[in-house]
Order: structure tokens, then sequence, then C-alpha cells
């Protein structure tokens, strides 16, 4: 009786976590949809980054709201959308003044991914490949796929490419998530050869200080500097020179920095 009674209170316990965690990611995400981009939507993606893999699925919902909430309280921050311009200050280069886009800045810092946020202008053939490319069973059987954005405003192509870019991610994150860790997510980026994802991973090195679970100097010499020598080598758009200025931090302070006192 005693045994069946401890199983009990484990139990209710782990629910009570895992409904206290749901509730703060829930949180979170509504922090992130408002105006105020200092202190709601700074703060909330800092800690959404810091909580990781449990926080993609509700960042992946999100994805797929299309609306417009303009920001405000932005100080120097230097974005698409921005009105005002100081001469100097933050730089995010996604047009967050869309949900959907603000979503998958967040996301892609997470995970060091290129989804395709960035783009705040499409092609037609940009849309149609990334169609064809979530329905790719349909394409192929019927050899087709029809489409046809001639009379869509660049607004609509947006909109609509935006929802595309929710299928692709939900897809890539069932094919992931069982095995997905932002370790591994830093060791895929530097590997890649999209320089997107290696400025990602390099600045994330270098200079932000959100978690990143086995994340070691042990690990780093072992596993991450290997790679990092190769893009110092072979990579492009200033990837290189990232890499070769961490390589050049022989005492380790970007790790130092990252470790809570």
């Amino acid at each position: 009786m005693k045994n069946l009674k401890t199983i009990l209170i484990v139990g209710l316990m782990s629910i009570c976590q895992i409904s206290f965690s749901q509730t703060k990611v829930d949180s979170l995400i509504n922090e992130l949809r408002k105006p105020e981009f200092y202190p709601a939507v700074s703060q909330s993606k800092e800690t959404l980054v810091n909580l990781g893999k449990e926080a993609i699925p509700k960042l992946i919902e999100l994805i797929k709201d299309t609306s417009f909430v303009k920001l405000k309280n932005t100080a120097d921050l230097i974005y698409p959308g921005a009105t005002e311009f100081y001469g100097h200050g933050y730089l995010i280069d996604y047009d967050i003044d869309w949900i959907s886009v603000r979503a998958g800045w967040v996301l892609e810092e997470l995970t060091f991914e290129d989804f395709g946020f960035k783009q705040n202008q499409i092609e037609e053939d940009d849309l149609f490949n990334l169609i064809k490319s979530n329905y790719q069973s349909e394409y192929l059987e019927k050899g087709t796929y029809s489409v046809n954005f001639k009379d869509t405003t660049e607004i609509g192509k947006l909109k609509e490419y935006r929802k595309q870019l929710a299928i692709k991610v939900e897809k890539w994150w069932n094919e992931n998530k069982d095995n997905w860790n932002r370790f591994e997510a830093i060791k895929l980026a530097l590997n890649s050869n999209n320089s997107n994802r290696q400025h990602k991973a390099l600045h994330y090195l270098r200079f932000e200080k959100t978690n990143c679970e086995g994340l070691t100097k042990e690990s780093f010499s072992n596993e991450l500097k290997p790679l990092v020598k190769i893009v110092r080598t072979k990579g492009e758009n200033g990837a290189e020179e990232q890499a070769k200025l961490l390589l050049q931090d022989k005492e380790y302070y970007w790790l130092k920095s990252k470790i809570k006192e």
C-alpha cells in the first residue's frame, strides 16, 4: 500500500511539474506577442532560448500566426521595420513586426538552423518551390501542383510563404525531436555549407550567454574546435573571420562568460 501511495505522489508531482513548465512556456509566448520590444519581447526571447528543447513546439505553433504587431520601445534596435536610426545599436536582420517572423527569429537563434525567416521579398519561384517540397508526394503523383499567385499582393505572398515555412519547420521537428539537443545543433551548423548557420553558431560561441548543455572546454576542444578550424579555412561571407577570432581566444573567455556564478 505504501508503494502504491509513493507511486501516486511521484506521479502527481510529475504532472504538476509538466503543467508548470507548459504554463511558463505559454506565458513567455504571450510576452513574445507583445508590441514592446523592451522588456517584453527581448526578455521572453532570451528565456525561451534558455529553456531549449521544451520551447520549440510552442514556437513552431506561433510561426503559424501571420499577424502584424508593430514594435515600440525599440530604443536603438536596428531591424527592417525600424522607423528611427541612431547610427548605432543592436541589429536584428528579421522583420520582427510580423509575429511569424518573430517566432522564426527566436527558433533560428535557438536551433542554429536557417529556415528562411530572414526573407522579406518573395519571388513566385521561391514560394512555388517551397510548396512543392512541402507537398512532394502529391506533386510527384500528379507531376504538377496548381498554384497561381499572379494576382496576389506582395504581403499576401509573404504570408503564404511563412505559412509554408511553418509546415516545413513542423516536418523538420517531427523528424528530429527525439534526438535533438543544442550542442549537437552547433556541430551541425558548423559542419553545414550554410554561412548563415555558421554565423549563428560562431556568434553564439563568441558572445551569447544562453544555455547549452554539454558545452565545456573539453567538448569544445574535442568536437567543435576541429569544425571551427574548417570554417576558418573554407568559410564564406565573414564566417571565416569569426572562426579565426574564436580560435584566437586561448583563455576561453567566451566560455567563462557563459558559466553562471
